[in-house]
């Protein structure tokens, strides 16, 4: 009994949403419509109308799309405000081809529904109305070239774009608007084609783009204040920020104080510094200060602090640096960096500090500011008593890339810990080429041989080939096979007599890089030759 209640519910449910309904009920339900809409083309208009015909779409587009070719306007007009609701693909070529109609207003509503789609087989018919004879049609066809709007970058975003910001410049301020509105909907989209317009536009065209530009930073000021998608409105905040519009300083602060997700929180925080709206500060303070708020959200006040060069901010960020939360710690790092060189003087300061967290937290963030008065500092640091602090020391002088200190960092090389040890190789990788004489001094001492000859192999010192093929004759093993590999990694031909020389070595690791490194350079030889016998070749068969 109960399976067949169940099944009696579901014919019901179906009966109900038309699921049960045959092919041919269907298209009868929808030939009714289509006739109302040809005697009384105002249904267009009626909500009821439309909503009906969704379930129908597939049949019903079709179908209303042959109302197009009518003699009557009003009912031609009709059938494309339901072709605009139902946005069935499958009828865009008929759309397009009314946008040939001898009716100016049948063309503007052609272009504007196409607008509705969205779709890439929109554009072609678009951008042809672009030269109609009516101003009201070539607004509608161009703000129509932008489609709908939305948060995704449609997928003819880059054809589109030069046409709206052509626009910008037309005579007839009716296009222009429409370029502004296309340019709008594109929203964050167009926001790099705008910037370049009032850079460089004439004076009229930069007119428009700030109205574009004001337009849009309303928008994302509306959704911050209104959405209720957090993620909208922390990206809304970050947009803000980045284009530091100061007009939408007063929400940010509401937001920042009020919102209940710590994400748009801190992205408020940030997009105030980065705005630098002063009377933003006593908020951030309050916010940064606050020990029941979230830490992301007091590093980000802090930061937002720190951008207007608000040193307690800075301070705060410093006084994380010896947290004993090891995550809290790489956000005060990274926050430090985003604040850039205004922290530098205060962080060399914490670089001397008691406490090896706080000289680590410090001497890392020196490195990601990019500030060289944080050299003499580092270098410093380089001799620190605390390993930690002398691995990131390297680290950000590597960082810094800064040629004078390939002397200390070569010196490093042979530090007691292999950490600094490493992170002083990376650093002279960094540096480059102009690390590569003190490299080559390095490996003249035992101590920082190994080290100095990967690295001369890793930079192709084609200078060092001299130097690389004596080490060929070192006592260690480690150490031949090492200049080897360096040999074989820079490419230098003339290597190639020693390295035979190395086949007979009595160690089976240094014959197999031997080998190894052979193999490179007689590849790359044979390559050469095999180039020169092909041109040789060309030219005799020319002749």
């Amino acid at each position: 009994m109960r399976c067949w209640a169940a099944m009696g519910l579901i014919v019901a449910v179906f009966w109900l949403i038309g699921c049960g309904e045959s092919e041919q009920a269907k298209r009868a339900k929808v030939a009714g419509w289509v006739a109302q809409l040809r005697t009384n083309p105002d249904l267009a208009d009626k909500d009821d109308f439309k909503k009906q015909l969704e379930d129908y779409a597939d049949i019903a587009a079709p179908e209303f799309a042959k109302l197009l070719k009518e003699r009557d306007k009003k009912v031609v007009l009709g059938a494309l405000k339901v072709l605009a609701h139902l946005k069935r693909l499958t009828v865009i070529e008929n759309i397009a081809a009314i946008t040939k109609s001898p009716d100016s207003e049948i063309r503007k509503a052609a272009a504007q529904t196409l607008g509705v789609f969205g779709s890439p087989l929109a554009v072609k018919p678009l951008m042809e109305m672009l030269n109609d004879p009516s101003v009201e049609v070539r607004a509608a066809a161009l703000e129509a070239l932008a489609g709908p709007g939305g948060r995704d970058a449609p997928p003819f975003l880059q054809e589109v774009l030069p046409y709206l910001v052509e626009g910008l410049s037309d005579p007839h301020p009716q296009v222009r608007q429409a370029a502004v509105n296309g340019l709008v909907k594109l929203g964050q989209w167009s926001l790099q084609a705008i910037a370049k317009v009032m850079e460089q536009g004439s004076p009229i065209a930069k007119k428009e783009a700030e109205k574009a530009f004001r337009e849009i930073c309303e928008g994302f000021r509306k959704d911050l204040r209104e959405n209720s998608d957090r993620l909208i409105r922390r990206d809304m905040a970050r947009y803000i920020g980045e284009l530091r519009y100061a007009k939408a300083t007063p929400d940010l602060i509401d937001r920042l104080q009020n919102d209940a997700d710590p994400e748009v929180r801190s992205a408020c925080a940030y997009a105030l510094g980065n705005i630098g709206a002063k009377f933003a500060v006593g908020p951030l303070q309050e916010v940064m200060n606050n020990g029941k708020e979230e830490m992301p959200v007091r590093l980000a006040a802090a930061v937002g602090l720190g951008l207007m060069g608000n040193e307690q901010g800075i301070k705060f960020l410093i006084d994380q640096l010896n947290s004993s939360d090891e995550k809290i710690r790489a956000a005060a790092v990274e926050a430090l960096r985003t604040i850039g060189k205004p922290a530098t003087r205060l962080l060399i300061e914490a670089a001397k500090s008691k406490d090896p967290l706080q000289r680590w937290g410090a001497v890392a963030a020196l490195g990601e500011t990019g500030d060289p008065k944080a050299v003499p500092i580092l270098l410093r640091a380089l001799k620190d008593e605390d390993e930690n602090v002398r691995a990131v020391a390297a680290a950000s002088l590597g960082k810094l890339r800064y040629s004078k200190a390939a002397p200390q960092l070569v010196l490093a090389l042979a530090d007691k810990s292999e950490r600094v040890q490493f992170h002083a190789e990376l650093a002279l990788e960094n540096i480059g080429e102009e690390a590569i004489p003190a490299v080559m001094e390095g490996a003249k001492r035992t101590a920082t041989r190994f080290r100095a000859f990967r690295l001369l192999g890793r930079l192709k010192a084609q200078k060092a080939v001299p130097l690389l093929v004596e080490g060929l004759r070192d006592r260690k093993p480690e150490i031949r096979v090492i200049a080897a590999w360096a040999l074989g990694e820079i490419g230098d031909q003339n290597a190639i007599p020693a390295l035979q020389q190395l086949l007979g070595d009595k160690n089976q690791e240094v014959r197999r890089e031997a080998v190894i490194a052979l193999g490179k350079l007689f590849q790359s030889h044979s390559g050469a030759i095999a180039r020169q016998d092909f041109m040789i070749w060309k030219q005799k068969g020319a002749k």
